[in-house]
Formats: C-alpha cells, sequence, structure tokens
C-alpha cells in the first residue's frame, strides 16, 4: 500500500528511507503514523482555535493582552500579524459568553477581503455555514463578507461587528451606548480590534471609554511598511525592552516585547522567519543587500521613520547619537575643543510660550552636532503631545517666566555646563524685530544684557526644508562611513527636537505645536547667506556676527 503523506512545514512526516523500511516492517505502524499525521493537519483546518498550530510569536501575543490593557502588533511581511490578531479574537469569541466585540478597518473592501476573512477561517468548522436562530446569525461569502458586516456566534450568543474608519469619521455616534468586551470573561476579554490604523487618537479615546466597563483588551494590529502614525509613535516613544530575539539577516538582536512608557500597553513584533506557513526564503532572497531600514520593517516589523515626514532619510539609528557607540561605530564628540569645533545657539520666542533654543557645534568638515534643546525632555516634558485629534503643546511649553534677563543668565548656565563658548546667536527674525512699548527689539534688548544675536535668514519655509533635506542625505542602499554618512547629527538627549524632526509635515494646524523645534533646525541650517553655520578658526571673540535686522 502506497501512502502519500501530505507535505507540512510544522509536522515532518516519516523520510522515504523509512516510509520504505515501515511499509516492509510494520504496515500497520506505518498506517497509524498516517492516519494520525493526516487527521492532525485536517483538524487544525477545520477547528483552528482548538487544534490549529500556533506561531511562536504569538505566545507574546497572548503575554501581552494577559498583562496590559492594549496591545500592539507590528509585523514584518507574511508574519502572521492578522491571522494571529483573529485567532486572538476568535478565541475571546469562543472562550467567552454573551460578549460584543468590534472590528475596525481601513474601507470596507479591506474589511471584507483581508479581516473578515481572517476571522472566518478561524471559525470552527461547524459554524462555518449558514445559521439562524434566536441564538445566533451567521451568513458569509467571500465576495460580501459576513450579511450585514455582523454575526452572532450561536454557541456564545457573543455578537461581532465590522466597521471602517470611515465610519466613524463620519459619525462619530456610531459608538455610543455600547460597551464592548464580556461582562463575566472565562478567557481571553478583548472589545474591539482595529487594523491598519492610520488615524488619530479619536476612535481609541472613544472605545477606551466603552472598554473600560467590561474591563476588556485593545488589540492593533500594524504594518510599518510606510513608516508610522503620530499615534502609532505615542506608543513606540520611549518604549523599553523586555524580550529580544536573534535577526539573522542584520546580525544582531532586535526586540520581540517591548512595553509603552507612555500607554498601559504592550507592543509585540513578528518576525517573519517565525512563520513556516509565510514563504520566509523567498523574503530573505528578495531582501538581500537591501538597505538595513528595509530589512527592519519588511522582515521584523520595526519601524524606522514617520509615515509624514518631512525629512525622509532622517534616521535615529544614524542621526542621533550619544557618548555610547552605536552600531556604525560613531559617538557624539566632545565639542569643547575649540579649534576643531565653532558653536552656535538659535532662539526662536514666543509670547505666550517658553523660548525654544538648540546648541550646534559645526566641526571643520563642516559636520553639525546639536548638543543642547530648551526646554529639554528630560527637565522639562514633552514639548509637543499627540492628542485628540491633533499635535497640542506640552508641559515643556507651559511659560517659566523668564523675562529676557533671566534667559541670558539661563544660557550662560548652559553653555558653562556644556563647557562651551558660543560664537554665533541666531534669533528669529520676525520675533527679534518686533519693538515693545520702550521701542526697543530683541536684537536691541539681549545685546544691552551682554548677548548679541544677528537675525536669522528670512527665506521660505519650503527652502529651508530643501535645505535640511541636504543636510541628512546619504546613500542607505551602501556602507555607512566618512565617505557617505549624512551632515548632520543629534544628541539623544534632544528629544522634543528629534520628535519634531520625525512628526512635523508642514500641513496645517495639525501639527502646529511641533514647528517650533522644527523651525530653530531650519533657521540653524540657513544661517550664513544659507550655506548653513560654518567652521571658524579664529575664535578670539564671543560672536563676531552682531548685524542687526530682520527680512
Amino acid at each position: 500500500m502506497e501512502l502519500s503523506f501530505t507535505p507540512h512545514p510544522i509536522l515532518q512526516p516519516p523520510t522515504d528511507e523509512e516510509i520504505v523500511a515501515l511499509g516492509e516492517n510494520d504496515p500497520q505502524l506505518l498506517k497509524d503514523l498516517f492516519n494520525a499525521h493526516e487527521g492532525r493537519i485536517r483538524a487544525a483546518e477545520e477547528d483552528p482555535i482548538r487544534y490549529g498550530f500556533d506561531l511562536a510569536g504569538w505566545d507574546r501575543m497572548y503575554e501581552g493582552l494577559a498583562e496590559y490593557n492594549e496591545c500592539l502588533v507590528l509585523g514584518g511581511n507574511r508574519s502572521g500579524k492578522t491571522t494571529g490578531c483573529a485567532k486572538m479574537v476568535m478565541k475571546a469569541v469562543t472562550e467567552n459568553q454573551e460578549g460584543h466585540l468590534i472590528c475596525f478597518s481601513q474601507n470596507i473592501d479591506t474589511s471584507i477581503k483581508i479581516q473578515q476573512k481572517a476571522v472566518w477561517d478561524m471559525m470552527p468548522k461547524e459554524f462555518r455555514r449558514k445559521t439562524k436562530s434566536t441564538e445566533g446569525y451567521i451568513n458569509y461569502s467571500m465576495q460580501n463578507g459576513f450579511t450585514g458586516q455582523s454575526f452572532i456566534f450561536p454557541d456564545t450568543k457573543t455578537r461581532v461587528d465590522f466597521k471602517t474608519y470611515t465610519q466613524f469619521s463620519n459619525n462619530q455616534t456610531i459608538l455610543e451606548g455600547f460597551e464592548f468586551g464580556f461582562k463575566n470573561p472565562q478567557g481571553t476579554n478583548i472589545g474591539a480590534w482595529l487594523d491598519e490604523y492610520l488615524g488619530d487618537a479619536t476612535l481609541v479615546n472613544t472605545l477606551r471609554f466603552r472598554l473600560a466597563t467590561r474591563n476588556s483588551k485593545l488589540l492593533i494590529g500594524f504594518t510599518p511598511i510606510d513608516g508610522y502614525t503620530p499615534f502609532i509613535n505615542e506608543y513606540l516613544r520611549g518604549a523599553e525592552t523586555l524580550e529580544t530575539r536573534e535577526a539573522k539577516l542584520l546580525d544582531r538582536a532586535l526586540p520581540v516585547k517591548q512595553y509603552s512608557t507612555e500607554r498601559d500597553a504592550s507592543i509585540i513584533y513578528l518576525h517573519s522567519d517565525e512563520n513556516p506557513f509565510g514563504g520566509y526564503e523567498r523574503i530573505a532572497k528578495d531582501l538581500k543587500g537591501r538597505p538595513e531600514e528595509e530589512i527592519m520593517v519588511r522582515a521584523y516589523g520595526v519601524p524606522v521613520k514617520s509615515m509624514t515626514s518631512l525629512l525622509p532619510l532622517f534616521n535615529t539609528e544614524v542621526n542621533v547619537l550619544s557618548e555610547t557607540e552605536n552600531k556604525y561605530g560613531r559617538t557624539f564628540p566632545n565639542i569643547k575643543d575649540r579649534t576643531r569645533f565653532t558653536c552656535y545657539q538659535v532662539v526662536d520666542p514666543a509670547g505666550a510660550r517658553n523660548y525654544t533654543a538648540i546648541w550646534a557645534a559645526v566641526n571643520r568638515k563642516g559636520q553639525v552636532f546639536i548638543r543642547k534643546e530648551f526646554p529639554d525632555r528630560d527637565t522639562y516634558g514633552e514639548w509637543a503631545v499627540f492628542g485628540d485629534p491633533k499635535w497640542r503643546y506640552g508641559p515643556a511649553s507651559k511659560k517659566i517666566g523668564y523675562n529676557v534677563e533671566g534667559y541670558v543668565e539661563l544660557f550662560k548656565e548652559i553653555e558653562d555646563e556644556l563647557g562651551i563658548r558660543v560664537f554665533e546667536r541666531i534669533g528669529d527674525s520676525r520675533y527679534f524685530a518686533r519693538e515693545n512699548e520702550n521701542n526697543d527689539d530683541l536684537f536691541t534688548t539681549f545685546s544691552d544684557y551682554g548677548m548679541d544675536f544677528v537675525p536669522s535668514d528670512g527665506r521660505t519655509e519650503d527652502m529651508g526644508i530643501s535645505a535640511l533635506d541636504d543636510w541628512f542625505n546619504y546613500n542607505p542602499d551602501v556602507k555607512i562611513d566618512n565617505a557617505n554618512e549624512p551632515m548632520c547629527f543629534i544628541h539623544r538627549d534632544c528629544g522634543n527636537l528629534i520628535d519634531s524632526i520625525i512628526n512635523y509635515n508642514s500641513k496645517g494646524k495639525a501639527d502646529e505645536a511641533l514647528k517650533d523645534f522644527f523651525d530653530v533646525l531650519r533657521y540653524l541650517r540657513m544661517a550664513n547667506g544659507g550655506e548653513g553655520p560654518d567652521h571658524v578658526n579664529n575664535q578670539d571673540l564671543n560672536a563676531t556676527r552682531k548685524a542687526k535686522g530682520g527680512y
């Protein structure tokens, strides 16, 4: 009797030699092995919840949902992210009684073809049929998804609704009056699943109130191929790593489990090579020789940039330095050496908020190293916080109450701590040129206290952004070295500036709070007639460019 074992990436059948030997010596054992092998595969297909094969990374999802109220799942290509999220949802449906779940997708097409299909595939086979009774309702087709974009699971009387982000945007009252999750959960208590959420915090904030009553969980799946949104950044910023895993394509460890310091949330990364069903060998072959940032995203689900960034080549792994050597062998230099570095300060005043300022140093090669910001995040908190539905000013913007004399003393203290002497100070030409009740402007007032400023370049914002893009330009496809590297680096302590670079998109009021720090960077870039700050050998004077004026 010839038996043909079904190939399977997890279940290993006997070898050809073993099959021949068993067929000759113990045909019944061979038959039993065959039936067990085929039965196990069939059981997994028919009831994926009880008998399906869990991918390695899914255990981290279970843990994240158990430990935190929210779970953000990031995955590489074919990592099993959507399938894993669908399984979490169906486990909640089958393990608990009389609940209500809601699943959101980008549009009706992705809802039907991706999200609803994934949930349908996870449903036990005996329920994958048309059901209409007093206790349940299921009617599904590949073309249209679930009838009415919902179903009621008859075994547990749990309702699952599928909605789109557009539906919520057009009518934010669609969630009013609902409580999501389970009153008396016996298993995984998920109340909502958001797939590929690109919006702001409005929907999530609304859902949090709807989840709180039943203490249910929020599951968010996101593929960072094009970068991350400000909303996703709220989870990722300052995340602390709990578990890492070797990334073979990069020959180093990458995070697979983190917790968010901003939210009650776990962050789970699913690597493509953890899914034996996903065709990882092809993915690895296609990524060979590609830039590291692309490999991180596509193979390991680790996002490297904002989707809306005006400076797409800015990369925290490349451009952000500290005193500890990074993977490219770079550290932040000692800018106290006046023979090697020329130091600059840029200040942007604001009437209702604190001044913003940065301190930078330029070496002989023309490379710029930004060492300090004010207000810094560690001392004063965040300058901008992503809120509902836009960026809003954070605690660092709250006016301290310094007058010009107070700022002069503060700036001197900072520079003493850094051990530097500023060669040139640049002030926002619009604000510095405004006259006060004494017919003096800030150029004059600061000068009266012994601190001279020159006006920032008044050319358009677009010109400044284009010039900044040149600063961060390098070839990401080849090795970073002295011949291929950006011209601007930022110390990791400048968290508010880094946030601004990553998230500011100049599209309007939605990101206005990010503009202040982006502007001081732009003024620095446009110094010296648009050429950028230069290295000056003779620094006997504190400043040599004392011209006063505006546009």
